[in-house]
């Protein structure tokens, strides 16, 4: 609150306290972060906010930073040549992952389109962002958000929302081929107010078929009794998706975010909701969870488990956690925030 930088922080499990590693992710205040840990190096796609996608900016470049890990100091360092551009402009949201070949990729929403950048040669050399060239990856609201997952081994997939269809909507990309060389964009659910600017997506990781989930919210926001949060999920063998709500429009969850539990195959998905009362769907107040088995996906009805709340001040939200799959050995982490008593929490998760 003093610099207001961002940094990186260290969890001591064996008090549950954070420690500060003085490690500085970004000196810019009015930045959020996508962060990749991919076994050997930490990225950290790092963007200056824009209210929405038509109000990206130009000269507020996103930037990735790579850090190395020294196990003896518990702490990292930012490698030599970083940090590089991925854009020069300011975006509502911007994720990254990497694919089989080691090329990492980005992918944003900037003037109605859908937007994806990769590296050419070495993860400090980034192309030319370009506009992903498949049906409906354009015309969308000011308001629509785009995600990018590596999966199956062998592609990376963007998801994105497409409010002027009432659809969300993924792409596929086959690692090795050309850039703009994206496979037809499948559906992924649709239907009258269906599509909203929440998506959160995983992959299961180690998993050649190539499952991956999304959790999703919808703007069915007038509908108590229709879903406002869904859980979708890609069939390995067609590409088709399906979806299973998670909750009601009447349960008034947010900022939906899943992990999979790779060691049980359970899915444990995350979400805010006020912990009373439903005023809109959209405020803050305590993060809930459920959980249900990858196989066969079906939530039980309610808000859920509490996870972590705040009585004196009703203000959490935007949870956070890893992308990588979870089991006994790493366990399960979610962070958020509260905006009003400017803290973060954390709940470390028994699986």
């Amino acid at each position: 609150t003093v610099s207001r930088t961002h940094r990186i922080f260290r969890l001591d499990r064996a008090t549950e306290t954070w420690v500060d590693t003085t490690t500085l992710v970004d000196s810019r205040p009015n930045t959020r972060a996508d962060v990749l840990w991919d076994g050997g190096s930490l990225y950290v796609a790092s963007h200056v906010v824009a209210s929405s996608n038509t109000a990206a900016a130009a000269g507020q470049p996103a930037r990735l930073s790579r850090y190395s890990y020294d196990s003896a100091t518990r702490s990292y360092a930012v490698d030599t040549g970083f940090p590089v551009t991925i854009s020069d402009f300011s975006s509502e949201t911007l994720t990254i992952d990497k694919d089989s070949t080691g090329t990492l990729w980005a992918s944003w929403a900037q003037s109605n389109r859908v937007y994806v950048n990769r590296t050419v040669g070495g993860d400090a050399a980034w192309g030319t962002p370009f506009p992903l060239a498949t049906a409906g990856a354009d015309n969308l609201q000011s308001d629509d958000i785009a995600a990018v997952v590596a999966f199956g081994g062998d592609r990376v997939g963007v998801m994105w929302s497409n409010q002027a269809a009432s659809a969300m909507y993924f792409a596929e990309h086959v690692d090795g081929d050309p850039a703009d060389t994206w496979q037809a964009s499948r559906t992924a659910v649709q239907g009258p107010n269906t599509a909203d600017d929440h998506i959160n997506l995983k992959a299961l990781q180690g998993d050649p078929q190539g499952h991956v989930f999304a959790a999703v919210k919808t703007s069915l926001d007038a509908a108590g009794s229709a879903p406002g949060i869904l859980v979708l999920a890609r069939d390995p063998a067609t590409g088709d998706w399906a979806s299973a709500p998670f909750g009601r429009v009447s349960d008034c969850h947010t900022r939906p975010i899943l992990v999979l539990d790779s060691q049980r195959q359970v899915l444990h998905v995350f979400a805010t909701a006020p912990d009373s009362g439903c005023p809109f769907s959209g405020s803050a107040g305590s993060v809930y969870e459920k959980t249900s088995p990858m196989a066969n996906i079906s939530f039980p009805e309610g808000r859920g488990t509490v996870v972590m709340r705040d009585p004196a001040s009703p203000n959490i939200n935007n949870a956070t956690s890893t992308k990588q799959s979870v089991g006994d050995a790493a366990g399960l982490v979610v962070l958020a925030s509260d905006d009003v008593a400017r803290r973060y929490w954390h709940a470390d998760v028994p699986l």
